[in-house]
């Protein structure tokens, strides 16, 4: 978000939908699991990974349920789930004691400010360093009330920033324009709260049940229609989250905010979280996808108030700048770096921090802009090893289906029973058919997408070693040749595909 490219990322997380979106939305982080693996050897393998490193960042987020308010008689620290912070400080001290004398740490750990303040007082006393209280609720019409605690002083880390000395935290202010509703409020629904003047809630975890959890927050608040909701939707929320002023129409029909729009008022982009579950998954789930999605916001802190922090973290190799141009970047495709001067203001497409609008440019522009960054050279795997013969190719990324308007050319049945590699290959063969057929296609390059990695990588060397895909791929490179056409292919995510939804009618 602030223009700025870390030498490596390293990422711990338990959850396999997280580590998804973390892989695929930044290819080159090394992922692991539980932090309570993390040693001194570990420690000593990044410094020798990233040698010209000068500084080490710990962001650390724990577990908050046996410290939120939401949830009846939690234990605070002492709980089984949030005394996962006590591997902070000791993840802190070892790299300190770890790194070479020249690298410097510098760390940062948030949790929600509704925990009582004697567990507050503990985590302050165990850091050593005075919490920030952050709200994105200055920026954006959602609450997001956390509590951060930062080896770096905030104040002066940017402009535009009020700060207040309360008895437990340093309140943080950064007051910019609300967005309005359409560019963030899926098209057809209204929003009547908001319209009023309204915020909406703090994201929490999604979890459908048959019956309401011990003492449910909020109860004494609600009358019956909110709590008739309450039960229509399975429990998933506290019952004060189905108050009236909290609810979107669509004619007469009710919903609560779902995760597109969260997801782009906590600032990480328009859908970010899409990719946590593989296509094959979400046909047959679509509410527990849904579920999923909003559980990872719930669990996640907002941008708006984080950038903040990294900003803060990153004084060293930043220009001064101001909270006004940080927020209007905070619709950046998920993932994607641009430069500080860039804007993109948040809105429900994919933005690039480009001043170019979509009537500027081509499809034929953009291929080739795609063309000139593809590696083609493919690359060999040693069977005995597992090694790559060829560390310099970078990690895969899928490019968004999105960048493309794609409509429906043909459409038929096969007519024998394959295996799916088969017949995604076929497909290919087919469209290369339709290329030379159809659009007079010769002596050129063409773009394609899949999502099929096999099909991408045989066709990039040519040739297999699969006698079923070997047939295919003759009459492939056949038509290649013969029209003297060169194909480079890229991925594209399954639940993105625009073909998807056809080829299984």
């Amino acid at each position: 978000m602030l223009g700025i490219k870390p030498l490596g990322l390293i990422a711990f997380d338990t959850l396999g939908p997280a580590q998804r979106i973390t892989s695929r939305r930044w290819p080159p982080a090394e992922l692991h699991g539980d932090v309570r693996t993390i040693d001194k050897a570990m420690i000593e393998r990044w410094m020798f990974k990233y040698p010209e490193v000068s500084e080490l960042h710990i962001w650390g987020g724990f577990p908050c349920v046996d410290l939120s308010s939401v949830k009846a008689g939690g234990k605070g620290l002492d709980g089984p789930q949030s005394s996962l912070f006590f591997e902070l400080p000791r993840i802190i001290n070892l790299a300190k004691e770890t790194v070479p004398k020249h690298v410097t740490v510098r760390y940062t750990a948030e949790n929600v400010a509704s925990m009582q303040k004697g567990g507050c007082e503990k985590i302050t006393d165990t850091l050593g360093v005075y919490p920030y209280h952050l709200n994105c609720a200055d920026a954006v019409p959602m609450q997001r009330p956390r509590l951060c605690w930062c080896s770096e002083l905030l104040e002066g880390s940017m402009e535009g920033l009020e700060f207040e000395v309360c008895s437990h935290w340093t309140e943080v202010k950064a007051v910019v324009p609300y967005p309005l509703l359409e560019d963030w409020v899926e098209p057809g629904y209204s929003w009547p709260g908001g319209e009023g003047g309204q915020t909406l809630l703090t994201a929490l975890k999604s979890i459908a049940r048959t019956r309401p959890p011990p003492s449910p927050a909020g109860i004494k608040r609600c009358d019956s229609d909110c709590l008739a909701r309450y039960q229509a939707d399975s429990f998933r929320f506290p019952p004060y989250h189905y108050l009236e002023r909290f609810l979107f129409w669509k004619n007469d029909r009710w919903r609560l905010a779902n995760s597109e729009e969260k997801e782009l008022l906590l600032g990480y982009g328009y859908k970010h979280t899409s990719l946590c579950w593989p296509a094959s998954k979400i046909k047959g789930a679509k509410r527990s996808y849904e579920d999923e999605r909003l559980s990872l916001l719930g669990d996640s802190f907002s941008i708006f108030s984080f950038a903040i922090v990294a900003a803060a973290l990153c004084k060293k190799f930043l220009p001064s700048v101001h909270y006004k141009a940080v927020a209007a970047r905070m619709g950046l495709a998920p993932g994607f770096l641009a430069p500080f001067h860039c804007q993109a203001p948040l809105q429900r497409r994919l933005q690039y921090g480009s001043t170019l609008t979509n009537d500027m440019f081509s499809v034929k522009e953009l291929n080739q802009i795609l063309l000139t960054k593809t590696n083609h050279t493919g690359s060999d795997i040693k069977v005995t090893t597992g090694e790559i013969l060829n560390p310099k190719a970078a990690a895969r990324q899928s490019v968004p289906a999105d960048w493309w308007d794609c409509q429906g050319l043909f459409r038929f049945h096969w007519k024998t029973h394959e295996h799916i590699n088969c017949l995604e290959l076929r497909a290919i063969l087919q469209a290369i058919k339709y290329y030379t057929s159809h659009l007079r296609c010769s002596h050129a390059r063409v773009f394609h997408i899949t999502d099929s990695y096999i099909c991408m990588s045989v066709l990039a060397k040519g040739r297999t070693g699969s006698k079923m895909l070997a047939r295919i791929l003759k009459q492939i490179n056949a038509y290649l040749l013969g029209y003297n056409i060169y194909c480079i292919l890229a991925h594209v995510e399954s639940s993105e595909n625009p073909t998807d939804g056809a080829s299984r009618l």
